[in-house]
């Protein structure tokens, strides 16, 4: 069983700050029921621009076994890029609510 759980954040329109703290929420919470957390700024700095962000990484979404979204992804171009590429790779995708950014989305 691959444990791993690629975190889709949204980069455009959104206070960076509060995302990246609703990220390593998340990401605390995934380790805390045993799967591990694959976030986008492992590889980069957090103030790496979000194309250069998304490029670095599909590849690392697509090791992963599943996937959550943060709130807002459906109005950002690139977190909306690696849902469609998580669902056409059949990537299944997890509900998990915490608060704010958190959670399904659409």
């Amino acid at each position: 069983m691959n444990k791993k759980i690629f975190i889709i954040v949204p980069m455009i329109g959104v206070v960076r700050e509060e995302v990246i703290a609703a990220l390593e929420k998340a990401a605390l919470m995934i380790k805390e029921i045993g799967m591990i957390p694959v976030t986008p700024f492992e590889v980069v700095s957090k103030s790496a621009g979000c194309d250069f962000t998304t490029k670095r990484n599909i590849p690392r979404l697509l090791e992963c076994g599943s996937f959550i979204k943060l709130q807002g992804w459906e109005n950002d171009k690139y977190a909306s890029l690696q849902v469609v590429i998580a669902k056409t790779m059949n990537i299944p995708e997890l509900n998990i609510f915490v608060g704010k950014f958190m959670g399904g989305g659409q």
